[in-house]
This record gives structure tokens, C-alpha cells and sequence, in this order.
């Protein structure tokens, strides 16, 4: 399957999420179609729709089916980059299993033409960052995709994934990994608060400069 890509980017602007799909609707899907049809300087560079935080766990299944529907009918139009977000944590196979299960799904679909990559929340070590990269060149095998074809992008939400950044460097480019599929990597500033049991007088969260300090040098 020949898929055109857009690796060339040299930065990302803006990015969108949208959740996958929204409880008490008519059409849960109504905000990942809107969403779908930002043109001009409403357009993001990276449009994130999201089967994570932004879905209830009993919408998920019905998420995934959206993301399909709806990528498959607009995403050849959408200006920028498609990413959508999956499940994943560091803590759980079987929530792992699930992120799986929900990219080969897409995969598998019509609507992986348009799909850029996956963006993954909630890892740990660099050990984990590998875990999901073998998900993805199992994905591109199952679905006949050239292997690195997929980009991955994660959220550094823990001290582990933190720790991680500074481990790129050795890691990335030897034979037993592909983590040079790496597209974005995001600071998810509130989990990254809870994980580090943090709290400041006013309730509100620290400013983290250190972490968005680890995060560009491991960009870098």
C-alpha cells in the first residue's frame, strides 16, 4: 500500500484535539465531522482525534468506529497531519492490548490512507516507549504497510517517561527498535502533576519548566 506521508514538516504550528465520541448525542460523532472540515488558518497542522481522555471508557468502541467513518469520508481533505490518540499505560497490559487492538482497527480500514500515526499517552520507561513500537510494526505488518510508515507520538505524563527523554539519544537508531518513527513528543502537565504528587498554595499547576526544558532536549 502506497500511503502519501508528510514527514517533511519541520515544525508543528497548532494541533486539535476532538473527542472521538461524545455521550448524549444524536450523532457522537458530531465533533471529530466538525473537526474534519477546518480549512484555512482554522486548520491545525496536527489534528489529534481522541479515544482517550476526551471519550468516556464506554464510548471507546463506538470512538474508534467514528474515527473510521469519519476519517475514511474527510480525511483526504483535511489540510494538515492525522493523528489519532489511543489508549495506553505504562502500569497495565490490558490497557496496552486495548491501544493495540484500536490501531489495528484503523489500520485495517480505508481510513489508514489518510492516517498519519498514533499518538500514545501515558508511558513509562524507554523500555515501554519500545513496547508500543513493536505495537506499531506489528500494526503496519497486519495491515501491509511498510514498516516505519506509521509515526508515533507519546505524552510524557510520569517521572519515568520523563527519565525516558534522556535515554533517546542511545536508543533510537539501533537495530532492535524503530523509534524513529517518533513525530511529537507532549507535555500531559496535569498527570504529570498527579504523578508526581504535586501541589502548589494556590491549587493551581507548577509551571514545570524543567520538564518542558527535558522534553526539547530530547526533541533535540
Amino acid at each position: 500500500m502506497s500511503v502519501q506521508r508528510h514527514y517533511d514538516r519541520e515544525f508543528v504550528r497548532t494541533f486539535f484535539t476532538s473527542p472521538a465520541a461524545v455521550d448524549g448525542e444524536d450523532d457522537s460523532a458530531k465533533m471529530l465531522r466538525s473537526a474534519a472540515q477546518l480549512r484555512g488558518m482554522q486548520a491545525p497542522d496536527v489534528w489529534v482525534p481522541d479515544n482517550e481522555d476526551a471519550t468516556a471508557p464506554s464510548m471507546r468502541a463506538e470512538g474508534i468506529g467514528n474515527i473510521i467513518h469519519v476519517v475514511s469520508e474527510h480525511g483526504a481533505d483535511v489540510p494538515g497531519e492525522i493523528h489519532p490518540r489511543v489508549v495506553w499505560h505504562r502500569e497495565d497490559p490490558k490497557t496496552r492490548y486495548q491501544g493495540f487492538q484500536q490501531m489495528l482497527r484503523v489500520a485495517e480500514s480505508g481510513a489508514i490512507d489518510h492516517i498519519d500515526g498514533f499518538v500514545i499517552p501515558e508511558v513509562g520507561d524507554v523500555d515501554d516507549w519500545k513496547k508500543a513500537d513493536e505495537f506499531f510494526t506489528i500494526v503496519e505488518h497486519e495491515a501491509g504497510l511498510e514498516p516505519g510508515s506509521l509515526s508515533m507520538s507519546v505524552i510524557v505524563e510520569s517521572g519515568e517517561a520523563e527519565l525516558a527523554l534522556g535515554d533517546l539519544r542511545t536508543e533510537m537508531g539501533k537495530p532492535s527498535n524503530n523509534l524513529e518513527r517518533l513525530f511529537l513528543l507532549v507535555d500531559g502537565e496535569v498527570d504529570y502533576t498527579k504523578d508526581m504528587r504535586a501541589t502548589t498554595p494556590t491549587g493551581e499547576l507548577p509551571s514545570w519548566p524543567e520538564l518542558r526544558h527535558n522534553t526539547s532536549r530530547g526533541a533535540s
